[in-house]
């Protein structure tokens, strides 16, 4: 029940906003909007305003409004198609800003009531490579091989670019200090655990897709007894017992839903990092954190774009509507925190994506408007209309594909 509570405020929010930035640019456009729809498929509530019909639908997986004069020629002064190309251009481009503007809002929230993970050394493990290497609690890091680095994502994201050594540049007692260190490596299976007042427990809070605990089929709830043989009774005996695995197939004891099982799992080695950073929260780290978090989760849009160009990673690594749900019910059993960043990160992507030039989409609207101003002539709104049909249909046969792989990962 918490699962789909969370799933549809979260996504009829973020659809809500975005037709909202579309319907209000339209207004202020002067155009006229016949229809303003949240979701799709069987209409649960209607209200008829003074010239829009509001809608609510069964679906909350889409929403549109209908302005007069968007996919034909029409000649009233309030239609789409009168409009200046600068005009018709803010009405699409705003759905879009408004995602990002509502992912920022979010982020400043989460930011002044949470903080955010800054480059000062608060905690380092006394048996990792950091350390060893001369890195300290206290030392702020401003560079990681020349790139500067602001917050912990920046941090993270150039460590796990070098696979034997990297050079960090900190600044302690004022002194600016270049420090080289060798990689850290540890064995995982990509599992979290559940914290209780304050206690890490053997239950698991999260398992990451892809990674070797899911592919075992271990869930969210499961809770590890043993390991090989030898009984868990903390967190850390867990930790401990896949970082020294070597590698070596385990085989882990759990309970779930009060039964006993076995369950084989191969750890692999990934790169760790054996230092946390502190947390910096105040107003003005409020304003820069979120605009930094917002930037940040876009660049790595683009780039799962170019992997995917490239063939580096596949179809595993979209999620459909089903895959995200899992992810909100996941989000929401951690708490508010994890919820919050789920819900401005499903923003960036649904603004994202609709930037994209592809037909249907408001990324290709885009690109007619451009065409339009660069030749002075719009091209006919009828052959416009007929590219987005068939960009529509397209993109249904990809939701509907991405569904498929979604409930075959799921019966796997």
């Amino acid at each position: 029940m918490l699962t789909a509570i969370a799933s549809i405020l979260i996504f009829s929010m973020a659809i809500l906003i975005h037709e909202l930035g579309h319907f209000w640019a339209a207004r202020q456009a002067g155009i006229n909007v016949s229809e303003f729809s949240i979701g799709m498929g069987p209409v649960l509530f209607q209200k008829k305003g003074k010239e829009t019909i509001y809608y609510i639908k069964a679906l909350p997986i889409g929403g549109y409004i209908k302005m007069e004069g968007e996919d034909e020629e029409a000649i009233s002064e309030r239609s789409f198609s009168s409009k200046s190309p600068w005009q018709r251009f803010r009405v699409i481009l705003m759905g879009p800003v408004m995602n990002f503007a509502l992912a920022l809002v979010i982020f400043f929230v989460i930011v002044l009531a949470y903080g955010i993970a800054g480059t000062t050394v608060d905690y380092i493990d006394e048996n990792a490579t950091e350390y060893a290497a001369g890195l300290r609690p206290g030392d702020k890091i401003t560079e990681i091989e020349n790139t500067r680095v602001r917050y912990w994502e920046d941090l993270t994201n150039e460590i796990i670019k070098h696979e034997d050594q990297y050079t960090l540049t900190v600044i302690r007692d004022k002194v600016e200090k270049t420090i080289e260190i060798k990689q850290n490596y540890r064995y995982i299976i990509g599992i979290s655990p559940v914290e209780t007042d304050g206690e890490y427990t053997t239950e698991l809070a999260v398992v990451n897709a892809n990674y070797p605990a899911e592919k075992a089929g271990l869930k969210p709830g499961d809770k590890i007894l043993s390991i090989n043989g030898v009984e868990t009774l903390t967190w850390e005996e867990v930790r401990s017992n896949i970082a020294n695995s070597g590698g070596a197939n385990l085989l882990l004891e759990i309970e779930r839903d009060n039964q006993t099982q076995t369950v084989a799992v191969i750890p692999e080695n990934q790169i760790t990092i054996g230092f946390y950073t502190e947390m910096n929260k105040s107003i003005l780290t409020a304003i820069t954190g979120s605009i930094h978090r917002v930037v940040f989760y876009i660049t790595l849009m683009f780039q799962l774009i170019g992997m995917m160009i490239t063939g580096q990673v596949g179809s595993e690594a979209v999620a459909g509507p089903i895959g995200i749900i899992s992810m909100v019910g996941e989000a929401a059993r951690l708490g508010l925190y994890p919820l919050l960043n789920l819900m401005a990160f499903i923003n960036i992507n649904l603004g994202f994506i609709n930037l994209m030039p592809v037909p249907a989409l408001d990324g290709s609207r885009l690109v007619f408007i451009a065409i339009e101003g660069i030749r002075g002539k719009r091209i006919s709104p009828e052959k416009e209309g007929y590219i987005h049909f068939i960009g529509f249909v397209f993109l249904m046969a990809l939701m509907f594909f991405v569904l498929y792989k979604d409930i075959i990962k799921i019966l796997n």
